[in-house]
């Protein structure tokens, strides 16, 4: 394709995103959906980022508005230094909402013609691959499912398939550069699961391209292909070390890492008949007018165009004996067999490395319509080649009796062009029909209401926490936006030692469930332990009879709005309950107990009476306090996420215990002097205080942030470097 036609080709993409999403970009409102992700997820992300970077601080690395505190940066949904997240860079998240998910899916555009361009296609088989991408069935209803958060892995996804066949291809310098930036791209965006699953089938390509090579020439173009693979790979790894070191860093304490069959499947065992959705998108019914049981059909649609779906197979049959097609049927194939429960897929989630750690294997879909998409460009282009092929024949054949065929031989591009356009407007025309119905736009103040606990909290200082009873009492996306700090939270990448805490407060045991996103406290065996979290306040949707003296009824607020997944927006009553036993952020205890394992800490625990007067060290070792003095001071002078100032006065030694969620990446200065955190009653933290007055400061960065900044700035340098060479 001459390099002249890009421009008006990128245009054309840039044209069809705007008439078929600038909606999304009407100022004063914001993509709403009773099943959005964002309003339940990513509003509270995305407000944490504007917040922090509004305040000076650039990026955040703690998070405070939900789970206790955990990691922001390292949060890989979070996805606070993807270029497509821009938007939420400048704007807050409600103005930005929109913005951005126009952006995402310009992005899927482009990279759909990335792709086509990178398998050698013409021009306009290359922009149905864009205009099919960008219009995917299943990023708009992704959109509908606010899934903001992981929406920019999906759409950057087949911009990384295209620079790797590129690079196994026509292996160059560039092409590792290209391939580098796509990955680097990918991998800031977050989506770990599709990255992992694109690594798959780029292993599986690389694998047959090199064992298909017979004659010498092509085994050294083989291996000079896998080599800028590699090298590419190398090169993203590199690009993105700030957020991949920092999540290698904080990978052991992450659930996580404790998968269950159950979570992998997560409700979407994927049966035969789901294939039906390939035909018609809602064959099985749709969640806009429930009449799709499993609600998610995010998870489960195949449908990626009826139009792309005829040439797909046009392009299987056509252009079957291109290496790349052939590849691209087979691809297609094995994700939608991957995709279905059956044997295979439980085998590999028992025999291969990390297959486990991500869950509902449907995602495979993805793929499936990203190659079915590649296969139609194929299938366009072998249409169009045979046109011009039998307008040549009949020219040839016409000889003196056609006195203009170069008359003919245009009408015969003039047809093509109309097919081509015709097919492009239509997919264009079908999937704007699907954005509009899916992607609702509401006034930008809907999405946050104005709630009675709102102004409730506001006039209550200092610091505490919130427990919500319900999922629905405080949704878990609004506690960021109204400055509240939930103890509770909605989050894949959460720790695994805070949900044994979780456990024992609300059962006095814990439960092998493993990895969860949900973390819900509906109930409280170990009322010590609400107090020791710096639980003030308990919300629910209904009056509870609590024993006297523990809990008091500090406000009943009728007609609240309300906010649940799935069903959307209500109004309920709500019940504020005030716990009088709450303890402060950092409060000295009289004794302590040394474990020597989290496991015994765990032990430890449940045959603690209370923790109001005792910590569980976990450092192994026993040290001698003191009890409570008359002159002592536990204050908090300053916090915000990822820091706490606390002035200190003590006559002896004491044990302070610090209410934050433990992680190696806090640091304590006393005095400014390095202090020794340990990790304390299995999920918070712990330091030995020295008699006297004294100020203490706490700061979060993650581990390996530095190391992997350093790595990020070298890796870019060598990638400038190279690239300025060749565009000179």
């Amino acid at each position: 394709m001459p390099t002249r036609a890009h421009g008006p080709a990128l245009a054309a993409v840039l044209g069809m995103c705007l008439l078929g999403y600038g909606f999304l970009l009407a100022p004063g409102r914001a993509p709403y959906s009773p099943c959005s992700d964002f309003v339940a997820l990513g509003l509270g992300a995305k407000t944490v980022l504007y917040q922090s970077l509004q305040a000076g601080r650039g990026l955040p690395f703690w998070r405070d508005d939900e789970f206790s505190g955990n990691a922001a940066l390292t949060d890989p949904q979070n996805g606070y230094t993807s270029i497509l997240n821009a938007p939420f860079w400048v704007w807050p998240p409600l103005k930005a909402a929109g913005p951005a998910l126009w952006l995402f899916f310009l992005a899927a555009g482009l990279s759909g013609y990335a792709g086509g361009c990178a398998l050698g296609l013409g021009l306009w088989a290359s922009l149905l691959t864009a205009a099919a991408s960008m219009f995917h069935f299943k990023l708009i209803i992704a959109g509908y499912a606010g899934w903001l958060p992981s929406f920019t892995g999906a759409a950057l996804c087949p911009l990384l398939l295209a620079a790797a066949w590129r690079a196994l291809d026509r292996p160059s310098i560039g092409a590792a550069l290209g391939l580098g930036a796509a990955g680097g791209l990918c991998i800031h965006a977050g989506h770990l699961q599709l990255l992992y699953y694109s690594s798959l089938f780029l292993a599986a390509s690389a694998i047959l391209k090199t064992g298909a090579a017979r004659l010498p020439e092509e085994k050294r173009g083989a291996w000079r292909g896998v080599a800028a693979l590699t090298a590419g790979a190398a090169l993203a790894a590199g690009l993105s070390a700030c957020v991949l070191l920092p999540l290698a860093a904080d990978a052991p304490l992450l659930s996580r890492g404790l998968p269950s069959y159950a979570l992998f499947l997560s409700g979407h065992s994927l049966a035969p008949r789901h294939l039906l959705t390939f035909l018609a998108p809602e064959i099985l019914g749709t969640p806009l007018d429930g009449s799709y049981p499993a609600v998610e059909l995010w998870e489960d649609v195949a449908y990626f165009g009826l139009v792309p779906l005829v040439l797909a197979v046009a392009g299987a049959v056509l252009a079957r004996r291109r290496p790349a097609a052939r590849f691209l049927a087979g691809a297609f194939l094995v994700a939608v067999v991957l995709s279905l429960q059956s044997p295979l897929q439980r085998l590999l989630f028992e025999a291969l490395p990390g297959f486990q750690l991500f869950r509902v294997p449907g995602r495979f879909l993805f793929f499936a319509g990203w190659f079915g998409i590649a296969l139609a460009g194929f299938g366009l282009d072998e249409i169009l080649h045979r046109m011009r092929e039998r307008a040549s024949k009949a020219a040839l054949a016409a000889g003196a009796a056609c006195p203009r065929p170069a008359l003919l031989a245009r009408a015969c591009r003039l047809r093509g062009t109309w097919l081509a356009a015709c097919l492009i407007a239509g997919i264009a025309l079908e999937g704007s029909w699907h954005a509009r119905r899916y992607l609702t736009m509401v006034p930008q103040e809907q999405l946050i209401p104005e709630a009675g606990y709102r102004s409730f909290f506001a006039a209550r200082k200092g610091l505490y926490r919130i427990v919500p009873l319900e999922r629905s009492a405080v949704n878990y996306g609004w506690a960021a936006p109204m400055g509240l700090q939930l103890a509770t939270g909605y989050g894949s990448f959460n720790y695994s030692h805070y949900q044994t805490y979780c456990d024992l407060l609300r059962w006095g045991k814990t439960r092998p469930e493993g990895a969860r996103v949900w973390t819900d406290i509906s109930e409280i065996s170990r009322p010590d332990m609400l107090d020791a979290l710096n639980v003030r306040y308990l919300v629910s949707k209904r009056a509870l009879d609590f024993p006297p003296g523990r809990f008091s009824l500090a406000a009943r607020l009728p007609d609240e709005p309300v906010f649940e997944l799935y069903k959307g927006f209500s109004r309920s009553d709500l019940f504020i309950y005030e716990n009088r036993n709450a303890l402060p952020r950092a409060f000295f205890v009289d004794r302590t107990v040394s474990a020597r394992s989290p496991q015994e800490a765990v032990s430890l625990m449940q045959g603690a009476g209370s923790l109001r007067g005792m910590a569980v060290v976990e450092d192994g070792r026993a040290q001698a306090g003191s009890g409570a003095g008359p002159a002592d001071l536990v204050e908090a002078a300053q916090a915000h996420p990822g820091k706490l100032e606390v002035r200190l006065r003590s006559r002896d030694l004491r044990y302070l215990v610090i209410s934050e969620v433990w992680n190696p990446g806090w640091r304590a200065r006393l005095d400014g002097a390095e202090l020794a955190l340990h990790k304390t009653d299995v999920a918070l933290m712990g330091a030995w205080i020295p008699p006297g007055e004294h100020q203490l400061v706490l700061s979060f960065e993650p581990s390996g942030w530095r190391w992997g900044l350093a790595i990020t700035a070298l890796s870019v340098f060598f990638f400038l470097l190279p690239a300025w060479r060749l565009r000179r």
